[in-house]
């Protein structure tokens, strides 16, 4: 039995072990309140850090835009030894940089005023404008005597020079993904990458360089369009990328491009067959109506390409190609 005796403070002995608790039970609930609240912001950086890896890397990317890029200037070679106006795009990487250059006059002003400010420095200012004009007279001069050679070309050397531009163009950015896949591989490794799926690639790489080399532009469609696909296991590995499947799209409609110009029109439907699973796995991905859009195009057109097969023309697969590979990009 407890005596309920007050201390010397004028507590008694229920009240005194009744604040204890209520001190306890206090200080229980600021140490839950404390954990809780520090491993909330725990958990909160580990999705934070989760989420950025599974971000495909740069080097990635730009080995994939790369080849993206080969085949695009490979398209318009196939145009222009068709005769087949290039596209707005292609048209454009053609100028000439010297016709979008402004007249040099607003220069020559400048350095007009610069030597009006300082009285011993004007004839130096006036000097240097007068050879600067001399100069520009002799650029204008090079650019039109550039012109009139371009005058006096026949339509076959014109675009014989175009193809020239664009073979080069594709040389350049081979030179530059090829660093691209050296600075990802050891990334890939860490991450996972198993070394079939770098043997696969590298095999398909480095066939391409060799269409490329030997300017075989059935056989770059074929080894680039595999290189693409050969990069899914990587992409696979960040698992918010949908990289992976947009690269067996990009494989699909090249394939079936690459088959019917070979007379291969069921190897070509089977490329363009069974992409359902690729398309559903990056819807579920999405979250943006607008890209979901993009997507429905992609699966129609994917459609309408398998069946213009049955047309067997090739400006008619090669529109069909390139109106896939639009939407994919887009979707990118």
């Amino acid at each position: 039995m407890i005596i309920n005796k007050k201390n010397h403070l004028g507590y008694t002995i229920l009240e005194v072990i009744f604040l204890k608790k209520s001190k306890l039970i206090i200080i229980y609930a600021i140490l839950l309140l404390v954990l809780f609240g520090c491993g909330g912001g725990e958990e909160k950086g580990q999705q934070q850090e989760i989420k950025s890896k599974d971000k495909a890397p740069d080097s990635l990317k730009d080995l994939s835009s790369g080849m993206d890029d080969i085949l695009k200037s490979l398209s318009d070679i196939e145009r222009l030894s068709l005769d087949i106006p290039l596209s707005e795009d292609g048209e454009k990487k053609q100028e000439k940089p010297g016709e979008e250059q402004p007249p040099g006059g607003g220069q020559g002003g400048n350095q007009e005023k610069q030597s009006s400010d300082g009285g011993g420095q004007e004839g130096q200012g006036q000097g240097g404008q007068q050879s600067q004009g001399g100069g520009q007279q002799d650029q204008q001069g090079q650019q039109g005597q550039q012109g009139q050679e371009q005058q006096k070309q026949t339509p076959d050397e014109k675009k014989n020079e175009q193809i020239k531009s664009k073979w080069e163009e594709i040389q350049k950015k081979l030179d530059e993904i090829h660093p691209h896949w050296n600075s990802f591989e050891a990334e890939g490794q860490k991450k996972g990458a198993t070394k079939e799926a770098g043997d696969n690639f590298e095999t398909s790489f480095n066939k391409m360089t060799k269409a490329i080399e030997a300017k075989n532009i059935i056989e770059i469609y074929d080894y680039t369009s595999q290189s693409l696909s050969n990069l899914k296991p990587f992409y696979d590995l960040y698992l918010d990328d949908i990289g992976g499947d947009l690269s067996l799209l990009k494989y699909a409609a090249y394939q079936g491009y690459t088959r019917a110009l070979l007379g291969d029109l069921e190897g070509a439907a089977n490329a363009l067959s069974n992409r359902e699973e690729n398309i559903n796995k990056i819807r579920l991905k999405l979250t943006d109506e607008k890209e979901k859009e993009n997507v429905e195009k992609i699966t129609l057109s994917v459609s309408d390409f398998k069946d213009s097969l049955a047309e067997n023309s090739r400006m008619l697969f090669m529109i069909k190609k390139d109106i896939v590979i639009e939407n994919i990009k887009a979707l990118e």
